[in-house]
């Protein structure tokens, strides 16, 4: 990982394709459940080997992808105050709960509104080097394939004591960490805190799911995987059904129960994604809003713009006349 200017950042932002960037290389796409735009507020502190990210969100967020495909990734929950899902790993999670991730390991998580959490990213190289002398004995199905594992109470209060402090002189004004002896202070010691708590998580891993909660999650990833491939298509809750052998009331109770929402509203809300990424990289001309808008599977066009701009907080044609945003580099 480059060490690539500026060192340290920190923003906030309403909206939520931005979160993408929440951790530093990952290859991930967001998806706001909330019906309402609400700010969020991320920050980085980078290194040549390394980087933390302290993200809150202010939506209810769905992330699906791949973590950074160098780099092994520890991601501390702080806050928690709804259901969150790491489908990942096929478990539910609160705050104090760590997901311990492989170099391009798949991500596919649910947080809940006003959920926040810290992420640290290490190269494979500097990680393994930490490994040999923090924890030579890591379980080798962990290190292979990731795993989702409760934090132990001490272990905890350092991570976050650590963590508090580290926000609080990101948000605050002054320029503490623009030291570069100052972040590598830091940088040890957030590898050492991350390592203690990862071999404290590894003697409490979640335990494997429930035939039942497999099962549901299975289905769940279908009709999702459905609605991805024909998402720009008509679908209707039958065409849900056939792909997942439910009936009209077991799909719609399998998606409130374990996204929050509606099968219709999560289609809605990822054709709008569509829509809002393809009008970021367009060039403003006439008709482009309707023709994104048809391309994405909305036949009105002002019921595209009505929607738009309850779930973003601004009108299609906006989108088109701002800057994609920083790199997630």
């Amino acid at each position: 990982m480059a060490d690539l200017p500026p060192p340290v950042t920190a923003m906030q932002t309403s909206d939520p394709e931005m979160l993408a960037a929440a951790i530093r290389n990952a290859n991930v796409e967001p998806c706001q459940l909330s019906a309402h735009p609400a700010p969020s507020k991320l920050a980085r502190v980078v290194w040549p080997q390394m980087c933390l990210d302290v993200f809150s969100l202010g939506p209810a967020m769905l992330f699906s992808g791949a973590m950074p495909q160098d780099c092994f990734t520890l991601v501390f929950v702080l806050a928690c105050p709804g259901k969150a899902h790491s489908f990942n790993f096929s478990t539910e999670h609160t705050d104090g709960y760590m997901g311990f991730f492989p170099p391009g390991g798949a991500l596919d998580s649910l947080s809940p509104e006003n959920h926040s959490a810290a992420t640290l990213t290490v190269s494979a190289a500097a990680f393994h080097a930490a490994l040999a002398s923090c924890f030579p004995d890591i379980p080798d199905n962990v290190l292979a394939h990731g795993a989702g594992m409760r934090i132990g109470p001490a272990e905890q209060a350092r991570l976050r004591g650590l963590l508090s402090a580290v926000e609080g002189m990101l948000w605050q004004p002054g320029d503490a960490l623009a030291s570069t002896l100052a972040r590598r202070h830091l940088e040890r010691d957030l590898l050492e805190v991350f390592f203690a708590a990862l071999r404290s998580g590894c003697s409490e891993l979640v335990a494997a799911p429930t035939p039942r909660a497999a099962r549901r999650h299975r289905r769940l990833q279908q009709a999702r995987d459905y609605i991805a491939t024909h998402v720009g298509e008509p679908i209707g809750l039958d065409d849900l059904c056939a792909a997942t052998s439910l009936s009209h009331r077991g799909v719609e109770y399998l998606f409130q129960d374990m996204l929050g929402v509606s099968p219709i509203v999560y289609l809605r809300h990822q054709r709008l994604h569509n829509a809002r990424r393809a009008l970021r990289h367009a060039e403003p001309a006439f008709g482009v809003v309707k023709q994104v808008a048809l391309d994405c599977g909305f036949w009105h066009p002002g019921h595209f713009s009505h929607e738009y701009r309850a779930l973003f907080g601004e009108n299609p044609s906006a989108t088109m006349r701002q800057p994609i945003g920083p790199s997630n580099t």
